[in-house]
């Protein structure tokens, strides 16, 4: 039986990576290492709590789990993985660690799509992100003032733990806009959008910037979610947001907090995508363009 890593998680009791796959409903681990094949049951390593998993944890066993698993499910499962872990611990050694105990039964089990060196560098990539947003004051980004991708992807797993054993309904109201030539058309963009959400969002919401054509809201999936894009809509008809070809949407957090990045780099890069909620989307050309 492998020794289970442990790690200091602020002296909250928290399970490894593989302590919480072997402890999953139903699961059992088998390996092949030694002379002959074995079987590692919840029993070995102790009696399951009964809590169920953070959600980082959570969004790794269910990529690993799915049916067939998907290497880039996975990835994706390990970047929150380790933005979870990175509010918890400092030790990037300790974390590194569970992701190779995990890893080592399941190759002996038969293999996992994402390799272990391939499994290891997203760890450290998300983890470096993550580091990153908590030193930037807390994940500011200094031209905006909004936050940073890296902390909304946070903020959801957040307000998931708070809501308990259900994930929250949120929705992400975007806007999107055409890029500018030169610099001081894209500050501009970029100040009077993130003003247009300070002044038309709920003063809770997190709102983001990313890159130079896109910010965004998280918001509680609500009627208030729908006027205040509608209240957005109108700051575009009316010229406050004199950007040309801006577009305003609202799109549902995917239930698979995992595949929160991967819909935040689609939008960002235009890509139409099937998440849309609400009313029919508005698309404007602006008045008073910048260009």
């Amino acid at each position: 039986m492998p020794e289970m890593t442990g790690c200091d998680h602020g002296g909250v009791p928290m399970p490894s990576l593989l302590t919480a796959w072997l402890e999953r409903p139903g699961r059992a681990a088998t390996g092949s290492r030694g002379s002959g094949e074995t079987t590692i049951s919840p029993h070995d390593v102790g009696a399951a709590s009964g809590a169920l998993p953070p959600p980082g944890v959570e969004a790794v066993l269910d990529a690993l789990a799915a049916d067939p698993p998907d290497a880039e499910e996975i990835s994706h499962a390990l970047t929150v993985f380790a933005w979870e872990r990175a509010a918890e611990t400092r030790d990037l050694t300790c974390v590194m660690a569970e992701v190779d105990e995990l890893w080592a039964t399941l190759e002996d089990a038969g293999g996992v799509p994402l390799r272990a060196p391939a499994a290891r560098h997203r760890l450290v990539d998300a983890w470096v992100d993550a580091v990153a947003a908590e030193r930037g004051s807390p994940g500011i980004d200094p031209l905006s003032g909004l936050h940073t991708a890296g902390y909304l992807y946070g903020r959801v797993q957040e307000l998931d733990r708070l809501s308990g054993t259900e994930p929250t309904a949120l929705v992400l109201i975007v806007i999107r806009w055409a890029g500018a030539s030169g610099p001081w058309l894209r500050i501009a963009r970029i100040l009077q959008a993130a003003s247009a959400l300070r002044s038309r969002v709920r003063p809770d919401a997190t709102l983001s910037q990313v890159g130079t054509t896109m910010a965004l809201a998280l918001v509680p999936d609500d009627a208030r979610a729908r006027v205040e894009r509608i209240s957005l809509t109108k700051a575009v008809e009316n010229g406050e947001l004199s950007t040309a070809h801006v577009q305003v949407d609202v799109f549902a957090v995917p239930d698979t907090r995992a595949r929160l990045p991967e819909l935040v780099t689609r939008l960002r890069g235009g890509a139409n995508v099937d998440h849309a909620v609400g009313l029919p989307s508005y698309r404007h050309s602006g008045t008073g363009s910048l260009d």
